[in-house]
């Protein structure tokens, strides 16, 4: 085995070992089951095994001298040509970070639902997208879809929000049934 592909497996035998002590972490919920319903340990284990998983898999993969190269999505998009340089928008970092922290403040006003809906816009729109159809129906959809997930399927308590946003998070809650 080369030293080569011990380092290259390093990231992920530590991402592997934090798994295990997120795992050993989350055996200690303890809660009162009952029955026919999900404890609140199930869906952090199960991101924790997956996260497992996937170390495994790669360590895998490097160990078995998989010469294959993994590339990100900048990769595909450039140009054949060469040419074409990375382009930095600093404002729309900052833009989002900004972002991501107010919709942090004011989950708990506005309500998940409400705030949710309301972020995946403004993130759409800040990132120079302008088809409004698009991004108002993608953001209803995605925000009607992690509430069906984390209602329905998840059985996740989402903050509701203050009056008067507490009603958009009830009317979506009588139309998913839940």
């Amino acid at each position: 085995m080369q030293k080569n592909a011990i380092q290259s497996a390093f990231p992920y035998i530590i991402g592997f070992a934090v798994a295990a002590l997120l795992f050993y972490f989350a055996q200690q919920i303890q809660y009162a089951p009952r029955p026919g319903m999900l404890g609140p340990a199930f869906w952090p284990k199960m991101a924790i095994c997956l996260m497992a998983a996937a170390c495994l898999f790669e360590i895998g993969r490097i160990l078995a001298g998989s010469k294959s190269e993994m590339h990100g999505i900048a990769d595909a998009l450039e140009r054949d040509d060469g040419e074409q340089q990375a382009i930095a928008y600093p404002t729309l970092l900052i833009g989002g970070i900004a972002l991501v922290t107010v919709y942090a403040a004011l989950v708990d006003v506005l309500g998940f639902l409400l705030s949710t809906f309301l972020f995946l816009s403004a993130f759409m729109y800040l990132g120079r997208y302008r088809k409004h159809l698009a991004v108002w129906s993608i953001s209803a959809g995605v925000t009607v879809l992690a509430a069906l997930i984390f209602i329905r399927f998840a059985y996740v308590s989402l903050p509701r929000g203050v009056p008067p946003f507490d009603v958009v998070t009830d009317f979506i809650r009588i139309i998913l049934g839940g």
